[in-house]
């Protein structure tokens, strides 16, 4: 177990993402930004805190392509379970520090960047199935997907956004459930493309 955490870098990277992340929902708040739609035309109020999930969706694979492979393949505990384990631990850790930053401030959306980073961990994860290391493009991908594509001219987010949704919306809690359900069975399953290493 030693040997996994410290090959996955738990208590430094991924403790500085979940730090960093901490920090952005704690900051943003609810803070808004003016831009351009492109389905509309118009600029549409959007929240900083959209962002806040990247430097922890960052860490996590950062994490999970610190790998060890000569010793993961011939090693006899499930390293695919223990890394399960440790994405959906992430993501609960995620969710409490929302929780923690509502309980605190009262923001709105505190709880939903915890939920966001659920979602986008499991975009993450499903990518990295066929892309490797270059899967950390999938969550970045979205978010600016969701910014400059997702609102009507009123301002109003696309269903598939999922992001913008306020705490206890209980279709973004079903689809943040589903994409970490996809992402963990492809990543448990499926080989992950290896990210080739420069001669």
């Amino acid at each position: 177990m030693w040997w996994w955490l410290k090959g996955r870098r738990a208590f430094s990277v991924l403790a500085w993402g979940l730090g960093a992340f901490a920090a952005a929902v704690a900051v943003l708040g609810d803070a808004t930004v003016e831009l351009p739609s492109i389905l509309s035309g118009s600029a549409n109020p959007v929240l900083f805190v959209l962002m806040a999930p990247i430097p922890l969706c960052a860490a996590l694979e950062l994490s999970l392509g610190s790998r060890l492979a000569e010793a993961e393949e011939t090693a006899t505990r499930r390293v695919r379970a223990l890394d399960a384990g440790l994405v959906l631990g992430v993501c609960a850790l995620a969710l409490a520090v929302g929780g923690a930053v509502h309980l605190l401030t009262g923001d709105t959306y505190a709880v939903a960047a915890g939920r966001n980073v659920a979602f986008l961990t499991g975009l993450l994860l499903c990518a990295r199935v066929f892309v490797g290391q270059a899967a950390i493009a999938a969550p970045v991908l979205w978010i600016f997907a969701v910014i400059f594509a997702g609102f009507s001219r009123g301002g109003h987010a696309a269903f598939w956004t999922v992001l913008p949704e306020p705490n206890g919306d209980l279709p973004a809690a079903l689809a943040a459930c589903l994409a970490l359900a996809s992402g963990l069975l492809l990543h448990g399953t499926v080989r992950p493309t290896e990210t080739p290493s420069p001669n």
